[in-house]
């Protein structure tokens, strides 16, 4: 029995060995119960590991956080949705902010309809349609992405009577109706102070 033990003791001690053994010249370094640990040849000793180490670990964090509502050729968009018409697109710039995002784009018809199909499934049982707030802008008859540039998205996604050719109604929602075939629903452009029931933001 002791013969068994020996052999156990000495199969641990090489294997710790083995994982503290690093290439000659390397630097290990890992946060080990909140405690920095480093293995090798280590001659730095400013803290600059320790920092980097903490930054990645609340970055993986972080992005281990945000949760996609819709995913769009890589990118990420959160729809925040209230009960009321309570959200100027300023608050919403705020709620987009707080996630790290910014008021969303729509880039193209394919992209339009699967926000579409995401926010119909949030409106209320007691509502009909929803109306939030994108972070698009229509100046000039034309319908421009946040950034300014122009989009391709197709005109049938406007909203009857929509756009408005007034000067102030620079700022674009959407509004969605719970039955996909109804005709009063889409894009609309609309003065910045209205306040409508939410945002959708790109994260």
């Amino acid at each position: 029995m002791d013969c068994v033990k020996i052999i156990l003791f000495i199969f641990l001690i090489c294997g710790l060995r083995a994982e503290l053994e690093v290439p000659a010249g390397s630097c290990v370094s890992k946060i080990v119960n909140g405690k920095l640990v480093q293995v090798g040849d280590c001659k730095k000793d400013d803290g600059s590991d320790i920092v980097r180490l903490i930054k990645k670990s609340l970055d993986e964090k972080k992005k281990a956080e945000i949760k996609c509502d819709v995913t769009y050729e890589t990118k990420c968009f959160r729809a925040v949705v209230y009960g009321t018409n309570n959200v100027t697109f300023n608050d919403g710039i705020s709620i987009c902010k707080s996630m790290n995002g910014k008021p969303a784009n729509i880039y193209d018809l394919a992209h339009y309809q699967s926000l579409r199909t995401y926010l119909r499934s949030l409106i209320s049982a007691s509502s009909t349609h929803i109306a939030i707030w994108t972070g698009m802008e229509y100046k000039t008859n034309q319908l421009l992405l946040a950034s300014g540039g122009p989009t391709s998205i197709a005109t049938e996604v406007w909203y009857p009577g929509y756009p408005q050719s007034k000067a102030s109604w620079t700022n674009v929602g959407v509004d969605v109706n719970k039955d996909p075939e109804f005709s009063s629903q889409g894009m609309f452009n609309e003065k910045p102070f209205s306040s409508r029931q939410g945002i959708i933001c790109e994260i």
